[in-house]
């Protein structure tokens, strides 16, 4: 086998011959297939890691709802959720809803979700078990207001302050959609909307901006603002026991399986429970499926570097028709001589992809400074946060997915040399060197 590799080593020699340029275009059409391999699958696990991180870190663990649609006494349940592993599940009630936000006198944001907890109680528990720490997302100093007849404290984020022109001491007001539409009556018949003469006129409550926040996920700092439960509830119309939902976090949301099927025995069958996961379940669904279609797309480059390894090496045995003969007549076997293309072409397999994962490497390192400078150069932002949610280019290179890029790209280059290998294998010797 040392003889075969010598010999297959001296025939990619780069000389001055078409031969040895054609192999060095292989070597660079498998490099740069391995390498936007790399790069596309990096950038997607990161991509999908990044966006779990931030679900967990702006969502709860699990949730339980009820399902009729509010938790009446949600301490109660809180406490029950908190018994199931004691001193490892932390459970925590809150009201979100939809609002509509006025900002001014004249303009109105219809998109916006209130997520109220209780400020004083639960929050400080979270942050000493390290499951939700918020006062990490704050920006600045921000310090939230208690509760004062006609004042109450909102935490916004740094994307609303922005597009509302508000900054900490300002005033805003929320209207519930559900006091809304009772002002609405919709006739069944016709489908036409009118006022209800018999409901009753409602103020909007104000807030005090007192805190704004980042979590740096682009739909979360769009939507998401902060008031204390208790103003959730005079919001909403809701008693002061009742919340929409109970929040939970566990010791590790990688892996609640356990918990999850623990906790659903012994809640009422009245509240569902929904890890992160199932809550998102579309979203992982879609970011899976995407990587799994890139691969399948991406490695046709592999392929076609493949079948230019087999016209290279069809074009090295025209080429080395003398040499081959030479070789059989001084004994070489038919076997030898295919394992000396075999290895020509597994040798520019295993070169191209070297050299692919050190390129694919080093783009994925600079992959921000690239991405920045194309953006500059061609005057328009490449990865922008309002589709993508994120402000840099995430990626991660996995072992797994490096090793099965490379075995991938040498089988595929071994296999392309297959047909020249069996081709200079059932060379005639007499013919071979009558014909030079």
């Amino acid at each position: 086998m040392l003889t075969e590799f010598f010999i297959a080593g001296r025939y990619l020699k780069v000389r001055h011959s078409a031969v040895s340029w054609i192999t060095v275009t292989s070597i660079v059409g498998v490099t740069l297939g391995v390498a936007v391999l790399l790069i596309v699958l990096a950038v997607m696990t990161g991509f999908t890691d990044l966006m779990k991180a931030k679900l967990v870190e702006t969502q709860a663990h699990f949730q339980v709802r009820s399902a009729f649609g509010v938790i009446s006494d949600r301490d109660a349940v809180a406490k029950q959720m908190e018994s199931v592993r004691p001193g490892e599940v932390l459970a925590a009630p809150v009201i979100s809803s939809p609002v509509l936000v006025r900002y001014d006198e004249r303009r109105i944001d219809p998109y916006a979700m209130v997520l109220a907890f209780d400020f004083q109680k639960d929050l400080p528990r979270l942050k000493q078990s390290g499951r939700f720490d918020f006062e990490n997302m704050l920006l600045g100093r921000a310090e939230y207001l208690p509760q004062l007849p006609g004042r109450r404290g909102v935490i916004i984020s740094a994307d609303m302050a922005r597009r509302w022109h508000v900054r900490i001491g300002d005033k805003i007001f929320l209207h519930s959609t559900g006091k809304l539409t009772q002002l609405i009556k919709v006739d069944e018949k016709s489908g036409q909307i009118s006022v209800d003469a018999a409901s009753t006129a409602y103020y909007p409550t104000q807030f005090v901006v007192t805190g704004i926040y980042s979590a740096g996920k682009y739909d979360f700092d769009r939507l998401c603002l902060f008031v204390d439960i208790d103003d959730a509830a005079d919001l909403f119309d809701l008693g002061y026991e009742d919340a929409t939902a109970v929040f939970g976090w566990g010791k590790d949301a990688f892996h609640q399986t356990a918990l999850l099927e623990k906790m659903r025995k012994n809640l009422p069958s009245a509240l569902e429970v929904r890890g992160w996961e199932e809550t998102n379940q579309q979203l992982l669904s879609v970011l899976a499926v995407e990587k799994r279609m890139m691969f399948f797309l991406l490695i046709f480059i592999v392929l076609v570097a493949a079948f230019s390894i087999a016209n290279t090496l069809i074009t090295s045995v025209y080429q080395k028709t003398r040499e081959i003969g030479v070789l059989k007549a001084l004994g070489a076997s038919d076997a030898m001589v295919r394992r000396v293309f075999l290895l020509q072409g597994f040798l520019i397999g295993l070169f191209g992809s070297l050299c692919g994962v050190a390129l694919g490497a080093t783009v994925i390192y600079f992959r921000n400074d690239i991405l920045h400078l194309v953006s500059h150069l061609t005057g328009s932002e490449l990865f922008p946060k309002e589709f993508y949610y994120f402000n840099e280019l995430p990626a991660k290179i996995l072992l797994s997915d490096v090793s099965f890029i490379v075995i991938a790209s040498i089988v595929l280059c071994t296999v392309g040399a297959l047909i020249p290998a069996v081709r200079a294998a059932h060379l005639d010797p007499a013919k071979a060197l009558r014909y030079e």
